[in-house]
């Protein structure tokens, strides 16, 4: 039961980041393999205003997912936009260059030390025998309510419909008036926010490291191509399994 939960807790990480990935791969049908350092951005973002500027956590995690969505709107202008309509396999290369960039940028601002955005002793509760805490308890929830948000808009609004148009064939959504490119930087930008969580939500329950966001890349990856290119659903759902799997498996 202890690893189920902590696939649960695993999964919940891989979702946010996952979910994000599979909405860019349905509407660009391009990887991003500067990821995992967009995780990591907004996780240290969030470190460094809780644990240097002092600000409370709230403000820290609002600042943090604004900078992972400024940092998604940068990368999609200068390393996505200019190149995904010439070759899909382009953006492969230059998001390679900017994850490179990324990770130099990231260990001269924060440095190599681990860091956690959250000092001190998490309370543990025992439940039914399986260790947990507080935390990751809020952690989970607030991961269920942010992807049943995405839900929500994605199906029971026009912006959801557009979306899903343009998905399914975006120069047919384009022949109605849909701003295809509009939203394909809006999903960008989603995307950026939604790793940028991942990395709070990572930086809360353990310590950000400058070396995690290949394996978070990888996991995410593996998630969307299990569930299916372009699958929302598919990718959230196979980022847990990944994660209860590998905890069954590994420990």
């Amino acid at each position: 039961m202890q690893l189920l939960i902590n696939g649960l807790i695993a999964g919940s990480l891989a979702a946010l980041i996952a979910g994000g990935l599979a909405l860019v791969y349905g509407v660009l049908g391009v990887f991003n393999l500067a990821l995992g350092e967009m995780v990591l951005f907004g996780g240290y973002v969030t470190w460094w205003l809780h644990q240097v500027l002092g600000l409370s956590l709230l403000p820290s995690i609002a600042g943090g997912l604004i900078a992972g969505g400024l940092l998604a709107a940068f990368t999609f202008e200068v390393f996505i936009k200019p190149f995904y309509k010439r070759h899909r396999f382009l953006p492969l290369v230059t998001t390679i260059a900017w994850s490179m960039i990324l990770d130099g940028l990231i260990l001269l601002l924060f440095e190599a030390r681990p860091q956690n955005i959250i000092h001190g002793l998490k309370i543990q509760m025992n439940i039914f025998g399986v260790q947990i805490s507080s935390v990751q308890i809020i952690l989970i929830v607030v991961t269920v309510l942010f992807l049943s948000l995405l839900a929500w808009i994605l199906h029971s609004t026009p912006l959801g419909r557009r979306i899903r148009a343009v998905v399914q064939h975006d120069h047919a959504a384009l022949s109605l008036g849909i701003p295809a490119s509009s939203l394909s930087r809006l999903l960008f930008i989603t995307s950026g926010v939604l790793a940028a969580a991942g990395g709070i939500f990572y930086g809360i329950d353990q310590n950000l490291s400058p070396t995690i966001g290949f394996s978070l890349t990888i996991k995410a990856y593996a998630a969307i191509i299990a569930g299916g290119k372009g699958n929302v659903w598919g990718a959230i759902l196979c980022a847990y399994l990944i994660a209860i799997l590998e905890q069954l498996v590994v420990g």
